[in-house]
């Protein structure tokens, strides 16, 4: 176990129209989350290549640092975001 694997906090996912989703921005601060959610959907919103959604999810380091880095398709990956609004 690394000591990353009880910290929590938030993350960006962007889930693509293909179905697959990409996880990263770990921090444990909701603040910073919020901003690096608005820096992402800027970055993309004029772009010919679109995310389908861009949001904040909790996520724990281990999670994030762990996850591919892109086009993963795993149904277990966090998807929710219940702790807070967005």
């Amino acid at each position: 176990m690394t000591s990353d694997e009880f910290t929590w906090g938030y993350a960006i996912r962007r889930q693509w129209p293909n179905g697959a989703h990409d996880l990263f921005g770990f921090t444990p601060d909701a603040a910073t989350a919020r901003r690096r959610l608005d820096r992402d959907r800027r970055f993309w919103r004029s772009g010919p290549v679109r995310p389908a959604a861009v949001y904040v999810v909790p996520a724990n380091g281990a999670e994030v640092r762990r996850h591919p880095v892109d086009g993963c398709r795993r149904s277990c990956c966090p998807d929710s975001t219940d702790r807070g609004q967005w």
